[in-house]
């Protein structure tokens, strides 16, 4: 073997090395990304509705994130360029029909790498802690612990509505007041979230349904 084999096989390492790394760069297709998002079975009572394509920073945003009203679309799309997304998928899960409709949003997003991940997810989180609304908002935001996923963000944005005319000052709405639910996670470089609206009494059912995500995208245990 001559001196020059060995520093042909290290200059192949090398590139090797090379191509490997500009392929964590290149873009990941929606399909392979359904893969991750959460089954339907996980969540009782909820079907399938549809199944979204997200690789465009601007569907992912107009379909896929639940942003106050203050903020700008083009602001949003702009964090997810800047962060490096290589591609994103999500899903609608549905329940019931007319106004007794419930739908849950679930998605997965893919960026150039863990931190970039973590900073979307920190910036979506600020987002939830925000007013929905443009003005006068019945909502209240507020961030809730998430148990058992490390990398979680949850906020509940709870509501307390006037009680109708004649009811007592104390009554509440059956099932409880609206409240909008959003959650944030991540994984190596991959963001995963969901958000709906429902009820007060909903709040142990998203989050066990949080920790369901966490555990059947990272591996851990129950």
């Amino acid at each position: 073997m001559t001196l020059r084999t060995p520093v042909l096989l290290a200059l192949v390492g090398l590139a090797t090395v090379f191509l490997a790394a500009c392929g964590s760069d290149k873009s990941v297709s929606s399909a392979s990304l359904k893969r991750q998002l959460l089954k339907a079975s996980a969540v009782p009572g909820y079907g399938l509705q549809r199944t979204l394509d997200w690789n465009d920073p601007v569907d992912l945003v107009g379909q896929g994130i639940f942003l106050p009203e203050l903020t700008k679309p083009s602001a949003a799309v702009k964090v997810m360029k800047t962060a490096g997304l290589r591609g994103a998928a999500g899903e609608v899960l549905s329940r019931g029909g007319g106004l007794n409709a419930s739908e849950i949003t679930i998605g997965v997003a893919k960026f150039k790498s863990a931190d970039s991940a973590n900073k979307v997810r920190d910036w979506m989180h600020g987002q939830d802690l925000q007013q929905p609304c443009a003005v006068a908002c019945i909502f209240s935001p507020h961030p809730v612990k998430l148990p058992a996923v490390p990398s979680g963000r949850l906020v509940v944005q709870s509501s307390y509505p006037t009680p109708p005319p004649g009811a007592p000052a104390h009554a509440k709405p059956v099932g409880g007041p609206p409240t909008n639910y959003q959650v944030e996670f991540t994984v190596g470089p991959y963001l995963y979230f969901a958000w709906t609206q429902g009820s007060s009494n909903d709040k142990a059912k998203f989050i066990a349904g949080a920790q369901r995500y966490y555990r059947q995208v990272s591996g851990a245990r129950a």
